[in-house]
């Protein structure tokens, strides 16, 4: 499939595309120049409540809940030849939602894919364990799919989360209910459709973009049985209690702090390589991200030759396929220059860009003697 940008996209319920219940919409932006990519259904309460009711009644369908395990597998992987053949296109819409590379987001849409292809293979292997207890006495267990899973998902990186989460649940016989972020709705909806038109059946993968109204409505709705979430840790927090409240399983993944430790001993080499690329990959904004390297002594020579690499770096639009893209949002550059504000305020040296306010297109690099800076 190829689109016209901008988009008008509607919320994905019950394998139909629906305007949200109270008229609702926001404004989608390529956070490269502030164009609008699209205008998305902001999905309420209401919304959620439907959508619910949609995994429910398809969980619970002859045509889901009796389809052998070898079809679901058979779908699942037709999922992932689609996603494949319409790669370039979503790869496009994920570098202009994202901000993200190109060729980063090419390499999403791949992974996207090989969810779906590993758990297409998995759906007939689920099976349980027979224990013999004693002449005459034979104990079993039976995996069954839990029920309707709601999964709320961050904006970094839309096409993996939305394959890493469904895929599984779909590979169990589980129903799904996704809230992208209002961020980087645009893929997360492209894979609902795609699933349909490979013949999942309505209701079994509801997508409903909203903020965090939204969100708080799926994690906490009484119809849910399972809650997987991806961000920040106070709003993990909430999202866990939430799904206590109804004592439903949750699971969260959450953000933290990813040091890179070197040695003087170490290859500078491979070193270079794993910092530049862990630190500066989507911009920073994974989980995961290098966020500061501690160097022992002796070790300087590490140091300079990554300030020279970051200085060279190309910073662009993600449509070029430069190094870095931009920020998804002015919140994130704005919350980016917070923390290069309290570094200076730390005393902490700008050994690339400058501090506390780096010019728009300038990658930072920043050296402190004091272990227990927050930057």
């Amino acid at each position: 499939m190829s689109g016209e940008l901008p988009l008008t996209e509607l919320l994905l319920i019950d394998g139909k595309q629906v305007s949200a219940a109270d008229g609702r919409s926001f404004t989608v932006l390529d956070p490269s120049d502030g164009t609008a990519l699209a205008e998305v259904a902001h999905a309420g309460p209401a919304d959620v409540d439907q959508a619910v009711a949609a995994a429910r009644a398809a969980f619970t369908s002859p045509e889901w809940a009796r389809m052998r395990a070898a079809d679901r597998g058979r779908l699942l992987f037709r999922i992932a030849e689609a996603i494949r053949r319409e790669g370039e296109w979503l790869a496009r819409l994920e570098c202009q939602d994202v901000g993200k590379p190109l060729s980063q987001a090419k390499a999403d849409v791949e992974s996207a894919a090989r969810y779906f292809e590993f758990y297409a293979g998995v759906t007939d292997k689920l099976g349980g364990t027979t224990i013999p207890l004693g002449p005459g006495l034979i104990d079993y267990t039976v995996r069954e799919p839990i029920g309707v899973s709601g999964q709320i998902i961050p904006f970094n990186y839309p096409l993996q989360n939305t394959a890493r989460g469904s895929a599984p649940a779909l590979a169990a016989g589980c129903t799904v209910v996704l809230k992208p972020s209002p961020e980087a709705p645009l893929t997360p909806l492209e894979i609902g459709r795609i699933a349909l038109e490979c013949g999942l059946p309505p209701g079994v993968l509801n997508v409903v973009p909203g903020d965090g109204e939204t969100g708080a409505a799926l994690a906490g709705h009484p119809g849910i049985d399972q809650v997987t979430f991806t961000g920040s840790v106070p709003t993990g927090i909430k999202v866990a209690q939430a799904a206590a409240a109804n004592v439903v399983p949750s699971v969260t993944e959450l953000g933290g702090k990813s040091p890179f430790v070197v040695f003087a001993d170490a290859d500078f080499d491979l070193a270079l390589n794993a910092v530049l690329g862990a630190s500066f990959s989507n911009a920073g904004q994974m989980c995961s991200a290098g966020t500061r390297l501690l160097l022992q002594r002796g070790a300087e020579e590490l140091l300079d030759r990554l300030v020279e690499k970051i200085a060279g770096l190309r910073v662009g639009p993600g449509l070029t396929d430069p190094d870095i893209g931009p920020l998804v949002a002015a919140r994130q550059r704005d919350r980016v220059l917070e923390y290069l504000e309290l570094a200076g305020q730390e005393g902490a040296v700008a050994r690339v860009g400058e501090a506390p306010r780096p010019p728009p297109n300038s990658p930072t690099a920043i050296t402190s003697s004091r272990p227990s800076s927050p930057a």
